[in-house]
């Protein structure tokens, strides 16, 4: 089975070993600072495999956030509200957006560091989400993690967007992971990728075609807004991340349209149906249009093969199956006129819209920093840097602001080659 998910590259960083030499001058304070850099490692290892279980990596992740706060405020007993400590270190970190070949952004900011390796979280439980999807067969306790994965993926896109970006030091930079319009863009699509597992779960449940068709409208509109998003941002960056919302807004506009007209169908309104019909075969024709602008628009990210895939191939079988029906009951029972134009789309879904899920993770500095946050002496900072460039000299590894970008080695995700044997077409139904 095709990919069916567009997804953008993880974002690359350079190593950060957090030693201030002479300013930490307690050992709480530098083991606060060894383990941070310990477990910022042990991270980026653990979030180039998609295939892991979220659980196995939250831990460390919730540990590196704890101790990392104390670098953005200050600890309860402090007189400061921001922490002093939160410039002392160069932190680099390159955008899911931009080209390999970009500059990665470098900024004296912790606040920085905690959003972007927030950032990298989300962009991991999309992966990991797009992983278990690429299975022959998908079980519901998966297809539930798919779903809860990218809504969680969602609340963290919306608490960097909400909460942290709004506060850095340097505003972020239109077309970069941290500006609002791309933050946005993710809240929209994971909240339409985790409705699109709703749709299928209908589908297959065989559930009231106005329900089906009242949800994959408001997915449809969901991948509308993630496009609308991206318009302000650079088009020849953004085309091929743009053509798959615009695909996936016009593929869930036809399946909304089917199922619409099999719910006037129930409510002896053929006629109406039929026209309901000409309208998937204009979205239809949309979508298939956007699959090809989509596979020849240049842009980052790993590129989906949406047309392809058997949930879309199926929806124009299902255009002339469900015309005929219409037809054929029409002409043996009901001789409604077709009208010119459809009726409004006046379905709303009462259930089964995703939201994001707000991160359970605690943002309250570290206990130790407490006692370890006055052992850091600021007035050390430029001896410690005259120490470390000449250190630097004699010595293969260099200091962390001259630390080059290390680059991701993803490990990929293979789509299976067969279809799945449902309802849905979907193999997260």
């Amino acid at each position: 089975m095709a990919n069916w998910y567009h997804r953008n590259p993880l974002k690359a960083t350079s190593k950060v070993t957090f030693d201030l030499g002479l300013v930490a001058t307690t050992v709480p304070a530098r083991s606060i600072c060894h383990e941070l850099g310990a477990l910022r490692q042990r991270l980026l290892k653990l979030l180039v495999d998609p295939a892991l279980d979220p659980e196995t990596i939250r831990p460390d992740l919730q540990q590196y956030l704890s101790l990392l706060m104390g670098f953005v405020t200050a600890p309860d007993n402090s007189q400061h509200t921001m922490s002093q400590l939160r410039g002392l270190i160069l932190f680099k970190w390159t955008d899911s957006v931009q080209p390999k070949s970009t500059p990665a952004m470098m900024e004296p900011d912790a606040m920085f560091e905690l959003c972007s390796m927030l950032f990298l979280w989300g962009l991991w439980l999309t992966k990991h989400a797009a992983k278990v999807c690429s299975k022959e067969e998908v079980k519901q306790d998966e297809a539930k993690d798919v779903h809860l994965s990218l809504r969680q993926a969602a609340g963290i896109f919306k608490l960097i967007r909400d909460k942290y970006a709004p506060n850095l030091q340097s505003q972020p930079k239109p077309d970069h992971d941290l500006h609002m319009d791309i933050l946005e863009t993710y809240v929209n699509q994971c909240l339409a990728e985790a409705q699109e597992v709703t749709v299928a779960r209908a589908i297959e449940l065989k559930h009231e075609p106005s329900l089906i068709a009242a949800l994959a409208k408001e997915t449809a509109r969901a991948y509308e807004r993630a496009d609308l998003a991206l318009r302000p941002c650079d088009p020849k960056l953004m085309a091929k991340w743009s053509k798959y919302m615009e695909f996936k807004q016009w593929c869930f506009e036809t399946c909304a349209h089917i199922y619409y007209a099999e719910q006037l169908l129930k409510e002896e309104k053929v006629g109406a149906g039929l026209a309901v019909l000409t309208g998937a075969d204009e979205s239809y024709k949309k979508a298939l249009e956007m699959a090809k602008l989509y596979g020849r628009s240049e842009g980052i990210g790993v590129s989906a093969k949406p047309a392809e895939h058997c949930f879309f191939r199926r929806l124009g079988t299902q255009i002339t199956q469900t015309r005929r029906k219409l037809e054929r009951e029409n002409g043996l029972i009901y001789h409604q006129r077709v009208p010119g134009s459809a009726p409004a789309f006046t379905l709303k879904a009462q259930y089964g819209i995703s939201e994001p899920v707000e991160p359970e993770f605690d943002f309250t500095p570290d206990e130790r920093w407490k006692t370890a946050y006055g052992a850091f002496d600021l007035n050390k900072m430029p001896e410690e840097v005259i120490d470390r460039k000449v250190r630097a000299k004699h010595s293969k590894e260099k200091p962390d602001n001259e630390a080059a970008v290390e680059p991701v080695h993803e490990k990929p995700i293979f789509p299976t080659d067969k279809d799945p044997k449902n309802e849905s077409g979907c193999v997260i139904s």
